[in-house]
């Protein structure tokens, strides 16, 4: 018993104290389980044999294609110590069809009834998925039988490998001991090692429960396995083992200690990869952390501001292996360190602040970053630029259109780095790359009030409105097909406060999914819905009205007009116009009329912040849209249409509207600049003819003489109309639009 105690002690001294001498490597290999398949072992409800059998036909030329989410379960036909899977994804005929393995869940079971999760495809730190194996540890071994997958529709697999540990057994021994049996390959031995390898065991709270030391000794050069056993007494789910290697002196032979947890399969403690030094967490709002750990564990919170009581916080994991902690309210502001435990293994996340989270999303016009125009990389080089990208009050989450293939089911990890830390406070190269309304409108609120801005840039290039919704759900008359960045970027922020959401899309809904006005309407009206049953009914979502460009995008533009009319809940909603946007006076790289990326995004930044003015901040000036049409109704020969203004409707400045190509078409056509224009009144025929308008006070009667009983009337509709000049006393643009038809 003395000799015992003297090698606890030693133990602990170490661990303490650990030397860094690698004289050795030390592993538990991991070997694939060869298991012959057949229909009474291998099923998936309603996916015939000849097709699961592709999964495990070790032809990785034969590839398992997912019409729609399916589980499949795999009969081992015995017990083995699991301890990881591996599977080979397979490219599709789209680029972004490998990316939809990620969601893929692998779960275990030791008597097909309840199954454990034990790993998941998370996003990468790369552009996407590619065509070869990729290989997940579990948290922890366990007795197991059976290994389910659930995988996404249109996810693409060729292969499948559940892994286990060659020559490990759990055995009954006497008296409630049990007997524990390993294999460990040892190679680049080093030198002549005379070495001790120590095989310890400790139950769920960490005490030590049974110790075994055997000498070995090692060869220069020598690579072989080694096999160590350990009696354990009561042996439970919830145990651990550490195995290490010493020289005679006490030297650790190894770079790290080898840890295993008897957990019967489930991850291990972990974090998603938002949570990083320099993060932002939303003020006044109940603060949720989260995570896996091995069910059961306990794990424990301090979050501290180095001036305040620490608020600290214990929870346990349930049996998913999940857990979360509610730390209550927060100010703006703050310099906090949060730390969380779990066992031995800790996470430490320093310069945390409290601030108001925005979430960007859409395609490029909205991932356009500061870079992209010439009038921001001007502001970038002046004077006020380079002193105003230097901000610690802003904090930035920029995804930089990683893993812009998305996900095929939810992830909680976002395709960011996982070494370097997610969040950055603002300065100058991150500002680079920043997306330009994001950066401007986090600018201009947080030099006005003074507090604390975070922006999240998840938008992503060329990206369909269905990317953005789930798969398969039914919005009115849109259904979504894809839905791979809603799981992507979406769900691993579900848990996380946020203050709002801006969105810029829409683009590619006119040239590849060709949406109807009713569609897309459906489609953007459920998506604020969806979003807000996330983050809160009232949540303040705001969102762009498509610019001008050289391809006929109203009837997208409209459907993004008439969303606001379908939602659940109109307040702290809005939908700014660009319809006086040009980009360039010249044409050419971001003029508006070429190019779908029209610079002066700083003025769509602007428009966004009037509406967070309103709806967040109490700080708006006089009108935050412009006018907003209502109705209509005909008096003779003329429709009269009614608008929500601030004051009397009036015109635009031609040169807030006008490039140099339209100030020229103006001037050769002879506009009346002082007039409204870009009307059309149409009769029962459904022809349009561009309309006089007149302007009485909030409402404004249009017609042509050609019509004699209209019943349409529409407004700056076409690719480019050139004199979208509507306003009010608010200086900003009305959004585009068609009435109804008016009997």
């Amino acid at each position: 018993m003395k000799k015992f105690s003297v090698w606890i002690l030693t133990l602990i001294f170490v661990a303490a104290f650990p030397m860094m001498a690698k004289a050795m490597k030390l592993y538990a290999p991991l070997e694939p389980v060869g298991v012959q398949v057949a229909p009474h072992n291998l099923r998936g409800q309603g996916v015939a044999f000849s097709e699961l059998q592709k999964l495990y036909d070790r032809d990785e030329s034969t590839v398992f294609v997912a019409e729609k989410p399916c589980e499949i379960t795999l009969d081992l036909g015995g017990l083995f110590i699991l301890g990881g899977v591996r599977f080979l994804p397979a490219e599709g005929e789209k680029e972004q069809d490998i990316d939809r393995c990620q969601g893929t869940v692998f779960s275990v079971s030791n008597n097909n009834r309840v199954f454990q999760r034990a790993a998941i495809a998370e996003p990468l730190d790369t552009i996407g998925y590619t065509p070869e194996w990729k290989e997940f540890s579990f948290g922890g071994v366990g007795q197991l039988r059976y290994g389910r997958i659930s995988i996404p529709a249109g996810a693409r697999i060729a292969e499948v490998e559940w892994l286990a540990y060659p020559g490990w057994s759990f055995q009954r021994a006497r008296r409630g001991q049990t007997r524990w049996d390993m294999l460990l390959y040892a190679y680049d031995v080093e030198r002549e090692l005379e070495s001790k390898l120590i095989a310890t065991a400790y139950n769920d709270q960490g005490v030590l429960k049974a110790i075994s030391v055997v000498d070995k000794s090692f060869s220069k050069g020598e690579e072989r396995m080694e096999s160590v056993s350990l009696s354990i007494p009561n042996h439970k789910v919830g145990d651990s083992y550490r195995l290490l290697a010493w020289d005679k002196d006490g030297t650790s032979l190894i770079a790290q200690d080898l840890h295993y947890a008897y957990t019967q399969g489930s991850p291990a403690f972990s974090m998603p990869n938002l949570f990083s030094d320099h993060m932002m967490l939303q003020a006044d709002k109940p603060l949720t952390i989260w995570g896996d750990a091995p069910p059961n564990a306990v794990v424990e919170l301090s979050l501290s501001n180095g001036k305040d009581q620490p608020v600290l916080i214990q929870t346990i994991a349930d049996r998913d292996a999940r857990w979360t902690a509610e730390l209550g309210h927060f100010a703006h502001g703050g310099d906090y360190t949060l730390t969380v435990r779990c066992g031995a293994k800790e996470k430490v996340f320093e310069h945390i602040t409290f601030g108001d989270i925005w979430l960007c999303i859409g395609q490029s016009n909205m991932e356009y970053h500061m870079l992209g125009g010439k009038d921001t990389q001007k502001y970038l080089r002046s004077k006020q630029g380079k002193a105003e990208t230097n901000n610690p009050q802003i904090r930035l989450l920029n995804l930089w259109c990683k893993g812009a293939g998305g996900a095929g089911a939810p992830v909680e990890h976002l395709p960011v780095g996982y070494v370097h830390p997610a969040w950055t406070m603002m300065n100058p190269d991150a500002a680079s790359y920043c997306s330009a309304i994001g950066y401007f409108f986090a600018t201009e609120i947080q030099q006005q009030f003074q507090i604390p801005i975070g922006i999240i840039t998840a938008a992503v290039g060329d990206t369909e409105i269905n990317r953005w919704v789930p798969y398969d759900m039914i919005l009115g008359s849109f259904t979504s097909t894809d839905g791979g960045l809603y799981y992507n970027r979406i769900m691993p922020l579900s848990k996380l406060q946020i203050r709002g959401i801006l969105m810029y899309q829409g683009e590619a809904d006119e040239y590849r999914t060709h949406l109807s006005t009713a569609t897309y309407r459906d489609a953007m009206g459920g998506l604020v819905d969806l979003y807000r049953g996330i983050w809160g009914e009232d949540l303040p979502f705001y969102w762009a009205q498509l610019t001008r460009y050289k391809k006929d995008e109203s009837l997208v533009r409209e459907g993004q007009r008439l969303a606001l009319s379908v939602i659940a809940n109109p307040e702290n909603a809005g939908v700014i116009s660009l319809m006086d946007i040009y980009g360039e006076r010249k044409s050419g790289v971001g003029n508006c009329r070429e190019d779908i990326h029209p610079h002066q995004k700083q003025l769509a930044a602007e428009r966004f912040a009037r509406l967070a003015k309103r709806d967040v901040y109490g700080g708006a000036g006089i009108g935050e849209t412009g006018p907003a049409y209502q109705s209509a109704q005909r008096i003779e020969n003329q429709l009269e249409l009614t608008f929500l203004s601030t004051g009397d409707l009036c015109v635009l400045p031609k040169e807030q509207y006008a490039d140099r190509q339209g100030m020229q078409w103006i001037l050769e056509k002879e506009m009346d600049e002082t007039r409204p224009q870009e009307f059309e009144v149409a009769g029962k025929d459904g022809i349009f003819y561009p309309a006089k308008a007149e302007i009485h006070g909030n409402t404004i009667r249009v017609w042509n003489e050609k019509v004699d009983t209209p019943v349409m009337a529409r407004y700056a509709w076409g690719a480019y109309p050139e004199m979208p000049n509507l306003t009010d006393q608010s200086g900003l643009p009305a959004l585009s639009f068609c009435t109804e038809w008016v009997n």
